[in-house]
């Protein structure tokens, strides 16, 4: 088995990150209250540097091998916000980045990647074969993988959200949380239960991949086969294996919820609230106004973990208002 992440690995996360990121806002939401009966609040990971929750782990995994990572270079495999995030660090760590992408990646994430320049290393468009081409670059070049759900420093940087809730808002709450491989679950899953053991960690997922909601069910981690989803940033076909030992341990529930569900979520935070979230950051106010939490005491916070959505694709999602 794996070695599972500690509160001190996260405490020593938060340390790094402090001198290159401030907490990101909690803001009650009105309109979610009203709808759920309970208050319920968005902790806003849009308003990360790169739009996106992935700027903690990348940041941590690059400073806690920091020589290492300029002596070598360092490679990330991502469907976007972790390429955008792994980029963004490198660039303010003096970094040589190359980043695996599918080839049916977002081009609006690909372009973004570029820009803040990374080389972009396009393959297949299966998970494993983003995997077999990141880890031949790791063999071929020496550089440093920086993993996008699965480390132990990557998941102690998503536990510094974690820590920041728990410095935010007082009392147990519930935390609805994104799931893809199952890092930022893990992270803040580690966080919340070691600290203060009776807030409730609750997972969202798309229908389309499920991944983590089948593998619990499985009892073992399961391969769901090529993903696709609306929510672009959600589409890890496995859990990763420590994010999944998490999971067992401490993430009391996981939902999966509809694309329909996930666009009406986007919708209601752009209109009601004027936030801009991607899909796969409003898949938790999807599952909260689907009604598919269990009932719990407390608060209710939603992450919006991401808000990389280009112009004309929010716009087509907002036709339907």
């Amino acid at each position: 088995m794996s070695e599972l992440v500690s509160l001190e690995t996260i405490e020593q996360a938060r340390e790094r990150l402090c001198p290159y990121l401030v907490p990101t806002p909690l803001v009650l939401s009105a309109p979610l209250t009203r709808a759920a009966g309970r208050k319920v609040w968005l902790k806003l990971e849009t308003q990360q540097p790169t739009g996106s929750f992935k700027i903690r782990p990348a940041l941590n995994g690059a400073l806690a091998h920091l020589e290492e990572c300029r002596r070598h270079g360092v490679v990330a495999s991502s469907s976007g916000n972790f390429a955008q995030a792994v980029t963004y660090a490198s660039r303010e760590l003096r970094l040589d980045a190359q980043i695996v992408m599918m080839r049916n990646s977002s081009p609006y994430k690909i372009a973004q990647t570029e820009a803040l320049g990374a080389k972009v290393v396009l393959c297949g468009n299966t998970f494993e074969e983003r995997w077999e081409t990141t880890y031949r670059l790791v063999r071929e070049t020496g550089r440093v993988l920086l993993h996008p759900y699965d480390s132990l420093e990557t998941i102690a940087g998503d536990g510094t959200l974690g820590l920041e809730l728990l410095a935010q808002l007082a009392g147990d709450f519930t935390a609805v949380v994104p799931v893809s491989g199952g890092g930022l679950i893990g992270g803040i899953a580690t966080a919340l239960k070691l600290r203060r053991p009776g807030c409730l960690v609750v997972g969202a997922q798309p229908e389309e991949n499920g991944s983590m909601f089948r593998s619990l069910e499985a009892g073992r981690r399961v391969n769901v086969g090529p993903v696709r989803t609306i929510a672009d940033a959600l589409v890890a076909s496995t859990p990763g294996e420590r994010a999944f030992e998490i999971a067992r341990q401490k993430v009391d529930q996981v939902v999966l919820v509809a694309e329909e569900e996930i666009v009406r979520a986007v919708r209601r935070l752009a209109v009601e609230q004027k936030i801009v979230a991607e899909p796969g950051g409003a898949v938790g106010v999807a599952a909260l106004l689907a009604g598919k939490l269990r009932a719990g005491a407390g608060d209710v916070v939603c992450i919006i973990s991401g808000g990389n959505i280009p112009g004309l694709a929010l716009a087509r999602l907002l036709e339907g208002v």
